[in-house]
């Protein structure tokens, strides 16, 4: 792998950053462009295994040499204008609105979907009971209108459903759902069947599937477990629904108050020009382009705008002649714009810990730019040196002969002679190696690894899988400290893999070393442009991040 990509995936994570000024001093100085503590503190993960400090010390010193690499590929990629290509800025203003939406996410929904106590109990209490019901979803509510007045005039339920609902399923049977209790359906639909009284239909009711009319057909109670029983359960199942339902609702409530505004003119003109049943986007006139289609507090889309998004989003696929649907789908485009404006308003930007994750996407994609065009971009390779390598190097694309070895291994020699006669006798081995055995092997049936012959990690049992036969238990042996029965399941004979089946490994091993020499000798050079300094007594001091809990 890459050596700076490592860091480019430690530095791309979302990490917390704390106030202590400390973090603010620098580590290293890359030609004037500093590496505070607090970068290295937050790229920083310890050894899972403490080393003695001289190891430890050596592992900071690789991670900061990386830090370093990067640093100095980014200053070279802005000396040379590669943060003025537009193809990275757009590159990166995506991945801009996505950390802003994603801090977004985490503060108005995540942060309130965890459940309380109280929420858990008052969940429980609504599991007494289980409604029967049937709906009829549509699409718009005008069309949900219609059908709630159809019904009071006395039109047919089931017949309502089988002809209009576009829930298919359901309409095959009247609109019947069957019974379900209280959170199987989406939080707005179950509110209303469950505030129903048996015989009743509701009004139109708008979930994120369209608008239903619902009738309750029936209810009945339920038995339940103790609380105390179900309270954990209740729990997780409320911590994966509730941030579903809570984005629902706070996107419904971005848009209802945002007054958009589709000019219909403007979008009749523009669906004059579709081909029927080709919802592919007509071509706009260079007026047209230009004239404003929608409007929304805080902004506006010309026709431009719109058809960059639908291109972007939707494939370039929109029906405008669909008018029933056009506004929900505008509208729905729109959304990411809300949000957006919604963040800034919210100040996300401007998060210490935000502006660090922008400022290392920028880096990364930086240092990326800059390797593809002056590393990778530049190495060489001929279909001569991929063959040679293969003639000279033949015995690395050997392959030995292989079984795949399936174990049971308990601590006891007596033990593993009974186990030996019960597979003598046809018991299944896979049953015994989940019920005896004492690998952790046991979980997927006793089935170990592939073995090589003469495998330097087990030799003993590498030996012993060679001389058996396909399915035969091998008697007992010693293995690792317990005794073993195994059998072989499957074998493969050895091979010299051909230089067709090895060119793609050879190709990628050329490469990398030709990457590493070409990077070697670039990071000496841009060493002498951007001088490097670091600060190794703050280094020896620096510790990870300490976490910081999300309140």
């Amino acid at each position: 792998m890459k050596r700076w990509l490592s860091v480019a995936l430690i530095l791309s994570l979302t990490l917390a950053l704390t106030s202590c000024s400390s973090r603010d001093k620098t580590i290293a100085n890359v030609g004037g462009s500093k590496i505070t503590l607090g970068d290295f503190q937050d790229a920083y993960k310890p050894p899972m295994i403490p080393g003695d400090s001289a190891a430890v010390l050596a592992g900071k010193q690789e991670l900061l040499d990386r830090m370093v690499e990067q640093k100095l590929m980014v200053n070279e990629a802005v000396a040379r204008g590669m943060d003025k290509d537009l193809k990275l800025a757009q590159d990166l203003e995506e991945l801009r609105k996505n950390i802003l939406l994603q801090e977004l996410y985490k503060d108005e929904i995540l942060k309130r979907a965890q459940p309380s106590d109280s929420d858990v109990k008052k969940f429980y209490d609504r599991l007494g009971k289980e409604a029967k019901a049937s709906h009829i979803l549509v699409k718009t509510e005008e069309e949900a209108k219609e059908i709630a007045q159809a019904l009071k005039g006395g039109g047919d339920f089931a017949q309502l459903a089988g002809s209009k609902s576009v829930d298919r399923g359901s309409a095959q049977r009247g609109g019947d759902l069957g019974w379900f209790g209280w959170g199987k359906m989406v939080e707005e639909f179950q509110s209303a069947a469950f505030s129903m009284k048996p015989g009743q239909t509701s009004k139109p009711v708008k979930t994120a599937f369209g608008f239903h009319i619902i009738r309750l057909d029936s209810m009945r109670e339920v038995p339940l477990q103790p609380f105390e029983e179900m309270k954990d359960r209740i729990k997780q199942q409320l911590s994966s629904t509730r941030p579903r339902e809570l984005a629902n609702k706070y996107i419904t409530k971005l848009r209802e108050g945002a007054n958009i505004k589709i000019k219909g003119d403007i979008i009749q003109a523009l669906a004059a020009k579709q081909t029927p049943g080709m919802p592919a986007l007509p071509q706009a006139s260079p007026e047209e382009i230009k004239k404003t289609v929608i409007t929304y507090n805080g902004g506006s889309w010309t026709v431009q705008n719109l058809y960059d998004n639908v291109n972007r989003y939707m494939r370039g696929v929109l029906d405008l002649n669909q008018a029933d649907h056009l506004k929900e789908q505008l509208e729905g485009l729109i959304v990411s714009d809300l949000l957006l404006a919604r963040a800034k308003s919210k100040g996300i930007e401007q998060n210490p810990k935000v502006k660090a994750q922008l400022s290392r996407t920028r880096d990364n994609m930086l240092a990326e730019t800059y390797y593809r065009e002056d590393v990778s971009g530049k190495v060489m390779l001929s279909p001569d040196q991929v063959k040679k390598y293969y003639q000279d190097n033949k015995k690395e694309f050997y392959q030995p002969a292989k079984a795949l070895v399936h174990i049971i291994a308990v601590p006891e020699k007596a033990q593993a002679q009974e186990i030996y006669g019960l597979l003598a006798k046809g018991t299944d081995f896979s049953m015994l190696a989940r019920d005896r055995s004492v690998d952790p092997s046991k979980a997927s049936g006793g089935a170990l690894r592939w073995v090589e012959s003469n495998d330097a990690e087990l030799p003993e049992l590498s030996r012993m899988a060679f001389g058996l036969a396909l399915n035969q238990p091998s008697r007992p042996f010693a293995y690792r400290n317990n005794f073993a029965v195994i059998k072989v399941t499957e074998k493969t004979p050895a091979k010299q893999r051909s230089f067709e089946e090895s060119q793609r490994e050879i190709e990628f091993k050329l490469r990398q070393s030709q990457e590493e020499v070409i990077l070697g000798d670039l990071l000496a050079s841009l060493k002498s442009k951007y001088p490097v300094k670091i600060d190794q007594a703050l280094l020896a001091k620096a510790e990870a991040s300490p976490a910081v809990e999300e309140k």
